[in-house]
């Protein structure tokens, strides 16, 4: 509780960390240090939710547009790059140019860049390459071409302030060009307190996908995803307006019934 508290930890962090200290506990049983025994291990009678506490907010491909269309370049490619892939911003900004195979129409994902350090991708799925199609290939080359960094081992999008020693920093990015480019196109209000940023292109995606009766397996695959119950459970939502036309449907189904009988009186009674 006071990890969430304090430290405003996360459902799923706070879970990794009662695991961890488990291992250690288990660990210093197996090895002699501590009596053997679940009561001589403190954390195994607690419980931890792992359910996220993260809500989404999910925006359509036209507000997408809109917040692309008032940014500047390298900030509209990288938002291209996250709104037509799907990749988590670390896993962008970990991107090399000698990770793009143009002629292949392929980029592939060896590493993130997460606080100041460079890391493996989350997961064995997420090292699965993504797709770069003509639209993203064309945007990509022309920044290419215009960045003073363009070897196939400079960073896609590198720190100017660190002469490209070192990728941007995300956070930085989503307050000084993705939320002020939000509230520009009325996607987001000045004072609005939601969660906002690049992730929320990687949600929109799967919804927008799922939404249009993509195969699922197609949406997970693009996401990199393990298993297919995290793109259908977590990173599609269903907006209001496709949950409304859901209802009338049924409505107009749980209906159908009566309607044929006051149809089949009204034709006897004439």
């Amino acid at each position: 509780r006071s990890l969430r508290r304090d430290e405003k930890l996360a459902n799923g962090t706070c879970d990794r960390h009662r695991r961890i200290m488990a291992l250690v506990y288990t660990s210093a049983q197996r090895y002699g240090l501590l009596p053997r025994g679940d009561e001589h291990n403190p954390f195994t009678g607690v419980r931890c939710r792992i359910v996220s506490d993260y809500e989404a907010m999910i925006i359509t491909p036209a507000q997408a547009f809109a917040i692309w269309s008032r940014l500047r370049e390298p900030e509209n490619v990288l938002l291209l790059l996250a709104a037509s892939t799907g990749l988590r911003i670390s896993e962008c900004l970990g991107l090399q140019w000698a990770d793009v195979n143009f002629a292949a129409q392929l980029i592939r994902i060896r590493r993130s860049w997460t606080g100041g350090k460079i890391g493996r991708p989350k997961t064995a799925s997420s090292r699965a390459a993504v797709p770069c199609g003509p639209v993203l290939s064309r945007y990509l080359q022309g920044w290419c071409e215009t960045s003073p960094y363009s070897q196939d081992g400079d960073w896609i999008f590198p720190s100017f302030r660190n002469k490209g020693k070192t990728p941007r920093v995300a956070n930085m990015l989503c307050s000084d060009h993705l939320r002020p480019a939000a509230i520009a196109a009325g996607v987001l209000k000045e004072d609005q307190d939601v969660r906002f940023g690049f992730h929320t292109m990687r949600h929109s995606l799967a919804s927008f996908l799922v939404g249009r009766g993509e195969n699922p397996t197609v949406v997970q695959k693009l996401l990199r995803h393990s298993n297919v119950t995290t793109t259908l459970g977590i990173y599609s939502h269903a907006p209001n307006q496709d949950r409304l036309t859901a209802q009338g449907d049924l409505m107009t189904a749980f209906f159908a019934s009566v309607l044929g009988h006051q149809n089949e009186a009204g034709e006897e009674g004439g």
